[in-house]
């Protein structure tokens, strides 16, 4: 039943991103190659409540530029909602990660296409700074934001 729904899911995706043939593999999961060279993988998470989507956006040299982009990729995931993706570290392949968690239920494949433009929009941005070694800019006007009272409301 779950690999009915996920594959229904990656077909329907397939058709609102105008890509053939995806469908889930034997661990529910779905590797994506797009146009930009970057490859976005789709997952059922452990307990079949979300679709996760992740991407591996690249080796991070240890150092003073590690410890820059780490700083701005904290910033990042500090942005309010929606911030298209969570970036965080893994320390077993040494590379930084963006994924999102989307709610599964009421999803359809039209739904994950609206989350995935911006969030691969998002990991081309980080994957190509990190092949630069250069850091991309977080937009600081929303961190410095932060709202007061009730519904954002200030005295």
């Amino acid at each position: 039943m779950v690999t009915d729904l996920v594959g229904t899911l990656l077909e329907e995706l397939g058709r609102s991103l105008k890509i053939a043939n995806l469908h889930p593999d034997s661990n529910n999961s779905c590797m994506i190659r797009l146009e930009s060279g970057l490859i976005i993988q789709i997952e059922l998470d452990k307990g079949a409540q979300f679709i996760l989507v992740g991407a591996d956006l690249g080796t991070v040299p240890p150092g003073k530029y590690r410890e820059n982009l780490f700083r701005e990729a904290l910033k990042t995931n500090d942005l309010p909602h929606p911030n298209h993706g969570i970036l965080c570290y893994s320390k077993k392949s040494d590379h930084l990660i963006l994924y999102q968690k989307i709610f599964l239920k009421d999803l359809n494949g039209e739904k994950i296409a609206a989350e995935i433009t911006p969030f691969s929009e998002k990991a081309y941005t980080w994957s190509e700074a990190i092949m630069r070694n250069d850091i991309p800019a977080v937009n600081q006007s929303f961190t410095s934001q932060k709202p007061g009272g009730m519904f954002g409301l200030i005295r």
